[in-house]
């Protein structure tokens, strides 16, 4: 684990260049195109299946147009993944922008004004070219369409600025319709954007220059190929995997270079070097560009997110077949910092031991004619070669893989744990420390903090519905003026395994805003009630279970009384042992199924109670509304009355009003003996806090009750 640490420490400035925004946007909308990535890997996967007698069993039982279902599937995903970037990455990229999440500029005219930069960028013949041409939409033009993505939400974003700073909008007036106002405002800002494409377009292509960079990178590997030392071996491994790792199909490059350097050796009656476009592709590129079958292996073997591990099993049968677009955009290993250093070296050190294993003779080198790229890895060494020594060469490349991918997927879970960490309490910060009133909604939101939020909203789920999860019910015991246990409160409570301790204020924030509420609410007072049940069946009698209703709960579920009634008898709970607990400082909407559902709940025999009591504005309105007869007094009176005259008049006053009403009186939060000594002469009967015992587990609390019941204190 040391190690691992001081990988991360080393490497944390390269970790941290993938936090930058526009780094982080591009990575996001590579990862949002995971599903159409696996859908045409899959097909792509069928296509080239490298079994002839696979093809005529589909073409005998089910026809000659047998591939014509998985090829509309792959045009519709890997032939238009450029278009699919270029959507993806822009809408990312203008999501972090401060001008459209305030609502400057709205959300879609950066992504459509992308689309439309990307056009005049490459300029097809027809329109029908942008969605069908592979040169324009295929994977080949990635690092276009991510560039043009950038470029376009940036520049539109930058002159929406200008153009409001030189003619600011009169706010003060109102002429027609304020959404087509804020898109007529933003149409200078578009026009100037998309006329630097079209400049663009003049100066690469009419000028030719897309052709002369082309010639510059295929003279570059022509002269590569045709000395066939290690060196060059090595420059091509390395030149083809940066282009790659900046979204450039490295592929692309790479065949148009071999084929024009074999073309032009057997025109000039050179000798034709003998480390092929098939000797990258038996021992080199094991699983595709960066050898990452061995990455595939290493995420299912130690990735320990969920997400890693589902990814990689859906890249394994891919990237047997060297199909690994999955990975590249997916996980996404493009422009990963983390990622880059074992994906040059990988391959590069796979090259090395190669080249010295085929010139020391100790293994053929492979025939182009008996294999396809799409061959599987492990079966191409024998095909290609007719020996099994070219098997055991691949497995050696696999495991050197392997090696060097395995400690930076370990700082890549490292660097994500941190950013998760960083995300979370950002999230956190930004539901407990803001008024009821001013409640900002968090899960909707396109940011890390709304992923955060999704991602632990669908954990909460899973959890009620009776899934695996941290999610459980603490108790905290209440105690009565004669020392003995009365009762406890139960306290939700969230031990995460990645992000700790979880606060309750945002497991409720999250369950209010997906709309779930309601069935957390009812799961905690079935697990409450069912531990009621195993405390009466310990032989332990006049314990009450206090547990709490949530605003969301009881502003959502019209049928909570029937479900209380019948869940207590279900576990065979007598009203008096249980109690229902509402926040007087919470949001409640005073409906007519609110009063219906207390009154309900009185009905049963069942106590209603009123938590943090005395410091909100309704306190007596709650106490006459709700039908309550147990009020807690708030936290901050109790801790006040060492130090206050005036908390301690306040706290007998309220005292005596609650005799007056036989309201029984709790006071919560007493952390020391001097508050219990007041308070107690103050006339409070019931006491919680932490001076008696913090919220524990319920097997805890049951061990509690055993050795406290007939006096917790003298």
């Amino acid at each position: 684990m040391k190690l691992k640490t001081d990988l991360f420490s080393y490497l944390k400035p390269i970790a941290d260049l993938s936090e930058k925004p526009i780094i982080y946007g591009v990575r996001q909308g590579y990862m949002n195109m995971a599903p159409f990535l696996m859908c045409g890997a899959l097909v792509l996967a069928i296509l080239n299946v490298p079994v002839a007698g696979f093809h005529e069993f589909m073409a005998y039982h089910i026809g000659e147009s047998w591939r014509t279902f998985p090829t509309i599937v792959y045009t519709a995903t890997m032939q238009v993944l450029s278009l699919i970037a270029l959507v993806s990455i822009s809408h990312s990229i203008t999501s972090l922008e401060r001008l459209v999440q305030s609502g400057a500029i709205p959300h879609i005219l950066p992504v459509l004004t992308a689309f439309a930069c990307y056009v005049a960028l490459m300029r097809p013949d027809s329109l029908a070219q942008v969605a069908i041409s592979t040169e324009t939409a295929g994977a080949s033009s990635m690092f276009v369409a991510m560039a043009v993505a950038i470029i376009s939400v940036k520049s539109l974003v930058f002159f929406y600025t200008i153009y409001d700073r030189i003619a600011p909008e009169k706010r003060h007036s109102f002429n027609g319709n304020v959404a087509f106002r804020a898109t007529f405002r933003i149409s200078v800002p578009v026009f100037i954007t998309i006329a630097i494409f079209a400049a663009a377009h003049m100066l690469f292509h009419d000028a030719n220059l897309n052709e002369r960079i082309s010639e510059l990178f295929v003279g570059g590997f022509h002269g590569l190929f045709l000395r066939g030392d290690l060196l060059s071996v090595i420059l091509i491994v390395f030149v083809t995997q940066i282009l790659w790792f900046f979204g450039i199909h490295g592929g692309n490059v790479f065949m148009e270079a071999y084929s024009y350097a074999h073309e032009r050796a057997l025109d000039l009656g050179m000798p034709v070097s003998p480390f092929s476009k098939e000797f990258f592709d038996v021992f080199v590129y094991l699983g595709g560009a960066g050898s990452t079958l061995a990455l595939v292996a290493v995420l299912l073997l130690f990735g320990e997110r969920h997400s890693q591990r589902r990814l990689a099993r859906g890249a394994i049968i891919p990237s047997l077949l060297n199909i690994n677009e999955p990975l590249l955009y997916g996980l996404p290993i493009v422009l990963n910092p983390v990622y880059c250093v074992p994906f040059l070296l990988a391959p590069i050190l796979s090259a090395t031991v190669s080249f010295a294993t085929l010139s020391l003779g100790f293994v053929p080198f492979p025939n182009a004619s008996d294999i396809t790229w799409t061959t599987p890895v492990f079966f191409s060494g024998y095909l290609s070669t007719g020996s099994a020594t070219a098997v055991f060469l691949q497995v050696v490349c696999f495991f050197v893989s392997f090696v060097v991918y395995m400690p930076f997927v370990s700082v890549a879970r490292i660097a994500a744990e941190r950013e998760y960490l960083a995300d979370f309490k950002a999230m956190a910060d930004e539901m407990v420390y803001v008024q009821p009133t001013q409640y900002r909604h968090v899960i909707n939101r396109t940011d890390k903090v709304g992923n955060v939020a999704r991602y632990l909203a669908g954990e909460i789920s899973t959890a009620i519905r009776g899934g695996q999860g941290d999610l459980h019910i603490e108790y905290q015991p209440k105690i009565r003026w004669d020392g003995d246990v009365s009762g406890a409160e139960a306290l939700l409570r969230w031990n995460h395994p990645v992000f700790g301790y979880v606060s309750p204020h945002v497991i409720l924030g999250l369950a209010d805003e997906a709309n779930i509420s309601a069935a957390l609410g009812r799961w905690i007072i079935r697990e409450s009630l069912r531990d009621m049940r195993s405390v009466m069946d310990a032989g332990i009698k006049g314990v009450t279970v206090s547990i709490n209703l949530s605003p969301g709960q009881l502003n959502t579920d019209e049928q909570l009384g029937t479900f209380i009634e019948n869940t207590m008898k279900e576990h065979g709970i007598p009203p008096e042992s249980a109690e229902y607990e509402l926040t007087e400082n919470a949001t409640i909407q005073q409906t007519d199924f609110l009063r219906k559902t207390l009154r309900r709940v009185r009905e049963l025999g069942c106590a209603v109670s009123i938590d943090d009591f005395g410091m909100g504005h309704s306190s007596l309105k709650y106490l006459f509304d709700f039908y309550a007869n147990v009020v807690k007094l708030d936290i901050s009176l109790v801790q006040g009355v060492t130090e206050s005259a005036e908390r301690r008049a306040i706290v007998r006053a309220i005292i005596d009003l609650c005799k007056r009403l036989k309201v029984e009186v709790v006071a919560e939060g007493v952390e020391t003996e001097e508050q219990l000594h007041i308070v107690r002469e103050l006339g409070a009967h019931f006491f919680q806090g932490w001076y008696f015992s913090k919220a524990i587990p319920f097997h805890e609390f049951l061990d509690y009750v055993k050795n406290h019941k007939g006096g917790a204190f003298s």
